[in-house]
């Protein structure tokens, strides 16, 4: 098998090697990818689920690096980012039709701006929407799963598919579309109204997340909520912001965000949640569940 020549050479952006992925993901830490792939195109997907299939390489498909901690001995086979070839919004009259690759605060403000609304919650999300409406992302109450009408995805057999809305089920912060396939495409049901209305409302929601969030690298919340117990004022509660292990610390400022100060490691950031949910268990005998996804191997 030589994957440079039978797989690189059919790909534009060809093939990259020992990829470091703390240039792509939002903690800015991360080992690296064996290989690290960018299709151009829906083609050059499909022909990367036939490739590993045909070699039976693990295949790990991500998008912004949002939500996300990759372990410092990186991740084995092929790695491949839905990103800006994926990025696009087709309006129609009672929804639109986007790209997994596109993010989330475009897709919310496009839609505002061609007059359809629903979407104001998603604005400032720091994610891309295949990897939302896998997690069913939410914020302000709203979750972009309600808004899923069906979903294109490239299945673990190399072939196109759609799950239509009685196929696919949401709940919080999961769907069942882990195993399905690669999402390349969503369709979203929205409703007309009013562009202005919807664009004050967003950048309230901007100002909101300004005021709540930390500005150092993160992946957004760490911890799933507790029905009724919002994780971060659990932490908050029992002394843990400004907790520190190496260059990752419990922010102040939010206590379900975990941050790089500028020399973090994985390593650190997963010594540090771990720590945390510890706590959490021998003040409340809680179990708090990472809402972050944890990939790679240490190292």
């Amino acid at each position: 098998m030589n994957i440079d020549r039978e797989l690189g050479q059919k790909l534009k952006e060809g093939i990259r090697k020992n990829e470091p992925m703390s240039r792509h993901t939002s903690w800015q830490v991360g080992g690296p990818a064996d290989y690290y792939l960018c299709p151009a195109d829906l083609s050059e997907l499909v022909e990367i689920v036939r490739f590993s299939n045909k070699y039976n390489l693990p295949l790990y498909v991500f998008g912004n690096g949002t939500n996300l901690l990759v372990l410092d001995g990186g991740i084995r086979g092929l790695v491949v980012n839905i990103g800006s070839s994926f990025s696009y919004v087709n309006c129609e009259q009672n929804g639109l039709t986007a790209g997994a690759g596109t993010p989330m605060t475009y897709l919310a403000r496009t839609a505002a701006e061609q007059g359809l609304v629903g979407l104001e919650f998603a604005v400032g999300i720091p994610g891309s929407l295949g990897g939302a409406v896998i997690m069913n992302a939410g914020s302000f109450g709203g979750y972009i799963g309600e808004k899923v009408r069906a979903v294109k995805l490239v299945s673990p057999g190399a072939e196109l598919i759609t799950m239509e809305r009685n196929e696919l089920s949401f709940s919080y912060r999961t769907s069942n579309l882990p195993g399905k396939g690669v999402i390349f495409e969503i369709v979203l049901d929205l409703k007309p109204g009013d562009s202005v209305e919807s664009m004050k409302l967003m950048d309230y929601f901007l100002s909101e997340r300004s005021r709540r969030h930390p500005d150092l690298p993160s992946a957004g919340s760490v911890f799933r909520n507790i029905p009724d117990q919002p994780a971060g004022k659990i932490i908050e509660e029992i002394g843990c912001k400004g907790m520190r292990i190496g260059g990752a610390e419990v922010s102040c400022k939010h206590a379900n965000f975990i941050v790089n100060t500028g020399t973090a490691t994985a390593a650190d950031i997963l010594s540090l949640i771990e720590a945390v949910r510890q706590k959490v268990k021998d003040e409340y005998n809680l179990d708090l569940q990472p809402e972050v996804k944890i990939v790679g191997e240490e190292r």
